[in-house]
């Protein structure tokens, strides 16, 4: 450049920022004017500066002088001044919701483009919605809205991570097709209709993976423990493994999950659909209990389906997999992780299962369809119903809600939408022109209820009635001529007896002509009266649910109710029959069942979403939610109950009238399901390989078949015989199953005592009627009528029963036999033949595989049949771990009694040493005592005197109180000086065993004991034995010792144990006492009682131990003043080397 020249320079854009920022803060630090040449530069410097990317125009601040209110849940406009720029006028800003903290919160404001006024302090109306549960005030000049420059404007394009693959299915799609189903609606309106919902594709679904895409609102997982989880991957079975690993690609490819490297994992449920393809179920149940609730309301459809008054066209829309729809907001993408053997993933759109889902949706599509919710259509949560007065009307609304679906990226369902009908399913309900009606689906239980045909099923139907007689006008009139039909029967009540001369019907006699039309119409009236609109109520969400549930050996019912106005209104009923693969489901499988199936099917548009409260007659049932011991099916039940928000309540089976009357109804015969169809398949597949006439493979050998027919009783029949198909299963069940699970699906990982199924009253009494026996015991008893002399042959149980005639007794129609103990009268339960093998298998293979004096004992306590002695010790005598396990005792040294007369007076302990656990565990602490046999152990990690006092104050002392003397042998564990500290600040006497001489510390017996129970276990469980020792020990407990006479349990505590099959028969059936003082009397004197008894048994005991030794060890005889030897040893190793648990037992024993 030449001096003085002027030229032209070129500046690049960030020099002219740096200029800009330079000049802004000497200006504000100076406080100079500026020159009248600066100010067009400075302009543009401040012009260029606010149209930068996301640059801030300025704030919008409420208009007026006067504070704005606006109501809880309403939308209003406000007015606002913005103040920008002249060179801004004309031009488009963006509205957005203010950054700063002033304007109150829950207020949302619309996002929009606006045009700015040519003057500088512009006037702009703002829409504003209160989110919040409450009215909220705006005090004038609070910023209520932000204004940012707009560079340019571009068509919105669809998630841009969805992958070609996916697109070309949209492209290459076929025609899509509507459904108009019986709607009145002219051709020519159905054809234009058509091509206007053609005009618009990108509303709709065009196959499975095609997933809209909304990015308005994001789903927030928030936690009150931040702490990650990890839950382990739950196997795969390999028939799944392929369509799991197909259907992960498909929501790969989707763009709803991505692979993922979070803290976080939940476990996955695969879940067989009705056509046979798969679906991925999350199990979210930990992540749930760490969520924060959302506090957002769904609607009120009582309220809402007044909106509907007077229309006469509706359509209903259904969205395509509709939280798929919903971005997660990417900090919390992570928590959404889930874990299989096939990969670790995490959601990029909402999940199903998660707690806050259902808020979230109804959230975006309330603010999706904004004013024309509750005008044009009812939204609840992915459900749309678009009503009108006219055809005309409704094309425009349709058209209103279908352009709001494509503003936020929504796309639905073709083939589960309804179009322009005249009447429609809408979440349990009938809509149509005359109001708003239950679905006939919800009532066809009672609708379909067959006439009874008998005394018993007449009785269920008047019960269940009757639970609702409130609700029914003059039903004691209508009922009458089913009352009369009840009269001539047996009376079953306790305080009635049968009169004499008087003439009875069978109760299951068919009513047959007495059935006239007066009862018919009367069984019909009940019907129609319980089917009815006062009965069936309108069901108000906002309001809590009340759900009964019942199962039985012949179907499922439920019930459902809400306590509206101070009344319990019924809302809907519903029961099903049991498929053949269903009818062999335990007790407390059968109730689960129940519950799954009437949450997720049956009511499932009622409860989703809302809160509710289960009733049920299952009390195993109400530890479902927070039990982790369950099977693969459970776990897929759980994990679609887990969306839903409940809780489980128990209830007496007799109060659980409504649906366990549903539950009894008939249902028919039982339903051919996938997987009994399977069976028989493969039965009949055996049959054609294995029974073939010219088969000649030994695959079973026929001497196989017949011993272990001859072992279970059971006899060949004849050709012809009906019993053909059972021979056909007892084969069947011999061989090994073609589609055996694989080991992983084997397992039980459940410890300690199994589940044993519950029985009510009336289960027993079925199983009682079902043994020939007891039935003609029990019809004696009832009718006085003494059987012909051929049954006591053809029963030989039967004369053994009458036996004891005077000492049985009818109980709720269940039969007990009175036993007279020490302790006062017992009622044992009659024990049918079908449930003695359970029983004798939870007494003795799951109390530790006692013997036979101790494992009677149990039994006796408890229950009677005939032979019972015999049946127990053949029990064991076949058991095949007892035979492989226990050996005989051996010979014992002469040993000198230890006389105790109370609890605690005495206190052994001693270590175990046994083989080392997973965890490298291999001391256990066993502490007795001495008078009442009590006795306790305790894992330790070594044998230090510092955890010997450790478990002795914490787990002994603390729980049962300090004993007079201390008892062990001379161990460094047991003589140091802790131990001895202890004692003294304690007060108890610390005494010692000859040394060397294990046989004069009690203890060692019961440690021979616990390793026989502890070598009963399976070989997988010995690798983590201390999981066992507890319940070992408390079984041992429970059960009565020889020398005393009575259950450790019972001395120590003053009352029987009770064991988890007392619950399960509901035992004992013993009166109680009415008060506490009541109690505490009777507990002084059982306590005084036992004390006697156990005394004088011991004693016995000692003096009968005492002459038996003698008779077989020969002592030396010394005189005060002989001269002895004195042996001087030392240890070189343990004076007791750890037993092996199973197998052949090695002890040695080093001494010099």
């Amino acid at each position: 450049m030449r001096e003085n020249a002027q030229e032209q320079i070129l500046i690049g854009t960030n020099t002219l920022d740096v200029l800009y920022s330079s000049v802004a803060t000497h200006m504000n630090e100076s406080g100079l004017p500026i020159q009248y040449g600066y100010r067009a530069v400075l302009k543009a410097l401040e012009l260029r500066h606010r149209q930068q990317p996301n640059g801030k125009l300025g704030q919008v601040k409420l208009s007026g002088g006067k504070s704005e209110t606006i109501p809880a849940g309403q939308t209003v406009a406000l007015e606002g001044v913005a103040l920008v720029g002249s060179s801004f006028n004309e031009k488009w800003a963006l509205v957005e919701q203010p950054t700063t903290p002033s304007m109150p919160g829950g207020l949302l404001v619309a996002n929009c483009l606006v045009t700015l006024p040519k003057k500088r302090a512009s006037t702009l109306a703002m829409i504003v919605k209160n989110e919040t549960a409450h009215d909220v005030m705006i005090t004038p000049k609070t910023v209520i809205a932000e204004l940012s420059a707009v560079q340019q404007i571009v068509a919105h394009k669809s998630d841009t991570n969805v992958p070609d693959s996916v697109n070309d299915k949209n492209n290459s799609s076929p025609d899509l097709q509507f459904d108009f189903g019986d709607s009145p609606l002219s051709a020519d309106w159905k054809e234009r209709v058509t091509q206007t919902l053609k005009s618009m594709p990108e509303v709709f679904a065009h196959h499975d993976l095609d997933f809209g895409h909304v990015g308005q609102v994001k789903h927030h997982i928030r936690l009150h423990d931040q702490t990650p989880f990890k839950q382990r991957a739950r196997p795969i079975h390999p028939q799944d493994v392929d369509a799991v690993r197909k259907h992960l690609r498909e929501l790969l490819d989707a763009g709803v999950i991505r692979e993922s490297e979070s803290p976080f994992a939940s476990p996955i449920v695969v879940v067989r659909k009705r056509d046979d393809s798969i679906r991925l179920c999350i199990d979210y149940r930990k992540l749930n209990s760490q969520t924060i609730k959302d506090a957002y309301a769904l609607p009120n459809l009582e309220e809402a389906f007044s909106a509907l008054t007077g229309s006469k066209w509706f359509s209903v829309l259904d969205l395509k997999s509709g939280y798929y729809q919903v971005e997660m907001e990417e900090a919390d993408r992570e928590k959404t992780a889930f874990v299989c053997p096939l990969g670790f993933y995490e959601f990029n759109r909402m999940p199903q299962g998660v707690t806050n889902a259902p808020s979230t949706f109804q959230r975006c599509m309330e603010r999706c369809m904004g004013d024309l919710n509750l005008k044009e259509v009812l939204v609840f949560i992915d459900d749309l119903i678009i009503f009108s007065d006219t055809v005309e009307e409704h094309e425009r609304r349709l058209l209103h809600v279908l352009n709001r679906l494509k503003e936020y990226g929504l796309k639905l369902s073709p083939e589960k939408c309804k179009f322009f009908q005249s009447s429609v399913r809408y979440l349990g309900h009938i809509v149509s022109q005359n109001g708003v009606e239950t679905d006939p689906e919800k009532t066809s239980a009672l609708k379909t209820w067959p006439k009874p045909s008998n005394l018993k099923e007449l009785r269920s139907f008047l019960g269940f009635s009757g639970y609702y007689r409130r609700f029914i006008q003059d039903f004691s009139r209508i009922v009458k001529p089913l009352n009369e039909l009840t009269a001539g029967y047996p009376p079953t009540c306790k305080n009635k007896e049968r009169k004499a001369n008087v003439k009875y019907r069978n109760p299951k006699e068919p009513f047959g002509e007495r059935w006239t039309a007066s009862c018919q119409q009367a069984f019909d009236t009940i019907i129609e009266r319980l089917t009815s609109a006062p009965v069936l109520g309108f069901a108000n969400p906002k309001l809590p649910y009340l759900l009964h549930t019942d199962a039985s050996t012949t179907g499922l019912g439920a019930a459902l109710y809400q306590e509206q106005d101070g009344e319990l209104k019924a809302i809907a009923f519903a029961s099903r029959g049991l498929s053949r693969s269903e009818a062999k489901y335990p007790a407390h499988k059968l109730e689960f069942l129940a519950l799954k199936w009437a949450v997720t099917e049956k009511f499932s548009d009622y409860l989703y979403g809302a809160s509710f409260t289960v009733v049920t007659d299952s009390n195993p049932l109400t530890y479902i939610l927070t039990s982790a011991k369950l099977d693969a099916t459970s776990y897929r039940w759980l994990s679609a109950l887990s969306t839903y928000s409940f809780k489980l309540q128990y209830r007496a089976g007799k109060q659980n009238v409504d649906a366990d009357a549903l539950s009894r109804r008939p249902h028919g015969g039982l339903i051919d399901d996938h997987i009994s169809v399977k069976e028989k398949e493969r039965i009949c597949k055996f049959t054609a390989n294995h029974l073939s006439e010219t088969e000649t493979s030994e695959v079973i050998q026929p001497e196989v078949i017949k011993a272990i027919c001859e072992r279970h009783d059971i006899y060949f029949a004849g050709e012809g015989s009906e019993s053909s198909d059972h021979s056909v299963a007892l084969v069947e069940s011999i061989a090994l199953s073609p589609e055996a699970l694989p080991p992983c699906f084997q397992g039980n990982d459940s410890h300690g005592l199994p589940v044993i199924p519950s029985f009510s009253f009336a289960e027993i009494s079925e199983k009682q009627q079902a043994d020939a026996s007891i039935r003609e015991i029990i019809t004696q008893l009832e009718s006085g009528k003494t059987p012909p002399p051929q049954v006591r042959k053809e029963l030989p149980e039967y004369g053994l029963l009458l036996r004891e005639w005077n000492r049985l007794e009818l109980k709720n129609g269940v039969l007990f036999r009175k036993r007279q103990g020490v302790m006062g009268v017992t009622h044992q339960l009659v024990l049918p033949r079908e449930l003695r093998d359970m029983v004798l298998e939870s007494l003795h293979d799951d109390m530790g595989h006692l013997g036979v004096e101790r494992t009677l004992d149990l039994v006796r306590a408890r229950f009677y049949w005939p032979k019972m002695s015999s049946a127990v010790e053949q029990k064991i005598k076949t058991c095949d771990r007892c035979v492989k396990r226990k050996t005989p005792p051996e010979r014992a040294a002469p040993m000198v009694s230890i006389a105790t007369t109370r609890p605690l007076e005495l206190v052994c302990m001693d270590f175990l040493s046994v083989e080392p656990d997973q965890s490298n565990t291999k001391d256990i602490l066993v502490i007795t005592d001495h008078f009442t046999k009590y006795a306790l152990a305790i894992p330790t990690p070594n044998q230090k005197a510092t955890t010997v006092a450790k478990c002795l104050w914490e787990h002994f002392i603390s729980h049962y109180g300090f004993p007079e003397k201390l008892h062990s042998d001379q161990g460094p564990d047991f003589e140091s000086r802790t131990i001895k500290e202890l004692c003294d600040m304690a007060g108890i006497r610390k005494t010692r065993t000859t040394p060397y001489h294990p046989r004069g510390n009690p203890v060692e017996r019961f440690n021979r004991t616990l390793l026989q129970m502890l070598g009963t276990l399976n070989n997988k469980d010995k690798s983590h034995w201390r999981d066992y020792v507890k319940p070992l020990v408390h079984a041992y407990n429970c059960t009565k010792h020889d020398a005393t006479g009575f259950a450790p349990y019972e001395l120590m505590f003053g009352r029987q144990p009770r064991l988890p099959l007392d619950l399960a028969f509901g035992l004992p059936v013993d009166a109680l006492p009415l008060s506490h003082s009541q109690y505490v009397q009777g507990l002084k004197n059982r306590l005084k009682e036992s004390y006697e008894l156990s005394n004088r048994n011991a004693k016995k005991s000692a003096e009968h131990n005492k002459t038996r030794f003698d008779q077989r060890v020969t002592g030396s005889s010394l005189e005060p003043g002989d001269r002895v030897l004195v042996r001087k040893c030392e240890t070189e190793g343990k004076a007791q080397a750890s037993r092996q648990m199973g197998g052949r037992c090695v002890c040695s024993c080093v001494t010099c």
